[in-house]
């Protein structure tokens, strides 16, 4: 496997494509009924066992936060596999039809982003939601822009909804939350989709794309990476982090078929990290 590497300026372009979006956005993915499709599934999972992870102290509400927060950049599971990773087929054109529109909700609850990676399927809305009876904010920023600041809304009380247009993020592919209200370790990252053939890898590093077309296709897995520190900039700017990791097979799906794809990679050296 060829793990590709750059610093955080070109390399969260990378996250531009997931499920079809970045380039290939500019021709509209097509869903209609597809037959004898098959799946794509696998794991994605470290080379070696994970380290200890990384943990923040909190300084701020630590009645509500606790005294600790684990760095969710690197959860593994059995056989090393690791979750929060995203997978999708690469320039997909045409295939099966994409859910219905809804809403895709991101909670902020005991002081951390639910789920660490959302995916937001075409046409649906975003909701923001504090679940925490403490200030939050929910600050993102464009990966793909030089981490343009897109909104930044405050949360200031327990069960406060905020809901975010497409309108309002029209244009942007893939988006940086953090917490500007005294929770620098709060992250999460929104990935906006422009085809069903997109997934997160689960607690143990699966994934599974079902109703494939048969065909050729560029399947991409993407990491956020893993050693981060808080930005020089101090509150209000995002934290610095190492490049991602990234990866690509070409797989081949034969009518009613199934494949199997296994993405490994190996943590970088700490002389490397950025």
């Amino acid at each position: 496997m060829t793990i590709i590497r750059c610093h955080l300026a070109c390399a969260t372009a990378m996250l531009l494509i997931a499920c079809g979006t970045g380039a290939y956005a500019q021709a509209r993915y097509v869903g209609t009924d597809v037959s004898h499709g098959g799946t794509i599934a696998g794991t994605v999972r470290l080379a070696v066992a994970a380290p200890a992870a990384a943990v923040d102290r909190v300084t701020k509400d630590e009645v509500v936060c606790g005294k600790r927060k684990p760095s969710p950049r690197l959860v593994t599971g059995k056989g090393n596999g690791v979750r929060y990773a995203v997978v999708w087929i690469d320039g997909i054109a045409r295939g099966k039809k994409c859910p219905a529109a809804g809403t895709a909700t991101l909670m902020q609850k005991n002081c951390e982003y639910a789920p660490h990676v959302l995916i937001v399927n075409p046409g649906d809305e975003l909701e923001i939601v504090n679940e925490d009876p403490i200030l939050h904010n929910v600050h993102s920023y464009d990966l793909g822009n030089n981490l343009r600041s897109v909104f930044n809304i405050a949360q200031p009380v327990k069960n406060f909804h905020s809901r975010v247009r497409g309108a309002d993020i029209a244009g942007v592919q893939s988006m940086l939350a953090t917490c500007d209200a005294g929770h620098p370790w709060m992250n999460a990252y929104i990935v906006r989709a422009a085809s069903p053939y997109c997934a997160v890898t689960d607690a143990d590093g699966h994934f599974r794309l079902d109703g494939v077309p048969p065909g050729t296709y560029t399947l991409r897995m993407w990491h956020e990476g893993i050693t981060a520190r808080n930005s020089a900039g101090g509150p209000g700017t995002p934290p610095v982090v190492e490049a991602p990791y990234a990866d690509a097979q070409q797989v081949t799906l034969s009518p009613d078929g199934k494949v199997d794809v296994t993405f490994v990679f190996s943590i970088r050296p700490a002389t490397a990290a950025n």
